[in-house]
């Protein structure tokens, strides 16, 4: 009885309008800023911003992936600029609370990325550094109307170069379509 009862339970709520549409593709533009810490030198924490674009792919009501490239400008102490650019692959986890015309989706991240960062002054190269790391992050996803988003979110991910850990803070706000 128990096992019939549970049975009926999950048919009834997968079928549910409740869970509907939240399947699907979406893409966004937005913004990004970036924040590198360097562990040994703490004197060395700049930040750039610039843009993110996304693409992403909703399973179901809980699972989604993500591929996205942002990349960021800004200054490094003095004459010093930075120009960042990262390549994200990734899947959140989360539940989509469905409310009458609007969603929202609180959820984690956990992927992989490609970081890349270039340093130059007065229009001279001084070099570049890249490293790829797994990562963490958080967020939150509201869609309104089934296919217009905005989602908020922040990443965290540890990097190394010549021996010296960085810590890369990226927090993101992005608007865009979902299919």
């Amino acid at each position: 009885m128990k096992l019939a009862f549970t049975t009926l339970l999950t048919a009834s709520l997968l079928s549910s309008p409740v869970l509907a549409n939240n399947e699907g593709h979406r893409i966004g533009l937005g913004f990004n800023s970036t924040s590198i810490e360097e562990v040994d030198t703490p004197s060395y924490d700049y930040s750039a911003s610039g843009i993110k674009l996304e693409y992403g792919y909703e399973f179901n009501h809980i699972v989604g992936v993500n591929l996205s490239y942002s990349k960021a400008s800004g200054s490094y102490w003095g004459p010093i600029d930075t120009d960042s650019n990262t390549f994200k692959i990734d899947t959140d986890i989360g539940y989509t609370f469905n409310l009458d015309g609007f969603s929202i989706k609180p959820y984690g991240v956990i992927g992989f990325a490609k970081f890349k960062e270039e340093l130059s002054a007065y229009g001279e190269n001084l070099g570049s550094w890249d490293d790829s790391s797994l990562f963490i992050g958080t967020g939150v996803r509201g869609t309104f109307n089934d296919h217009f988003y905005a989602d908020f979110r922040a990443d965290f991910i540890n990097l190394e170069t010549e021996n010296v850990d960085n810590f890369v803070d990226q927090f993101s706000f992005t608007v865009g379509y979902k299919f």
